[in-house]
C-alpha cells in the first residue's frame, strides 16, 4: 500500500510542477512581449531612419527603425502565439489533472 501511495504522490508532484513550469514561462513570456509593446509605441512616433540597436543572441546590432520595426512586430506576434500555445496547455494539462484526481480519488490534506 505505501508503494501505491508513493506512485501517487510522485505523479501528483509531477503534475503540479508540469503546471507550475508553464504558469512560470507563461508570465516570463508576457513580461517579453510587454517589453516588445513598449518599443514599439516608442518607434512609432520615431524618425523611420534614425539609428537604433537592438540585441541579437548577445551582440547589439546597429539598425534604423524602419527596419527593426517589422522584426519586433513580428517577434510580439510569436511570443503571442507561443503565449496563447501555453495557455492551451496549461488548461489542458490542469483538466488532466483534475480528471486523474477525481478517477484516482485523491484528496489533498494540507497541514
Amino acid at each position: 500500500m505505501d508503494q501505491v501511495n508513493n506512485a501517487f504522490q510522485v505523479k501528483y508532484n509531477e503534475y503540479k510542477q508540469i503546471l507550475e513550469d508553464l504558469q512560470a514561462k507563461i508570465i516570463e513570456l508576457g513580461h517579453d512581449k510587454d517589453e516588445h509593446d513598449i518599443v514599439l509605441d516608442t518607434l512609432e512616433k520615431t524618425d523611420p531612419e534614425r539609428k537604433c540597436y537592438r540585441m541579437v543572441g548577445g551582440a547589439l546590432v546597429e539598425s534604423d527603425v524602419a527596419t527593426t520595426k517589422p522584426i519586433l512586430i513580428k517577434k510580439k506576434q510569436s511570443l503571442e502565439e507561443a503565449i496563447s500555445n501555453m495557455r492551451s496547455e496549461l488548461v489542458k494539462i490542469a483538466n488532466e489533472f483534475d480528471k486523474w484526481k477525481k478517477d484516482n480519488k485523491i484528496q489533498v490534506i494540507t497541514q
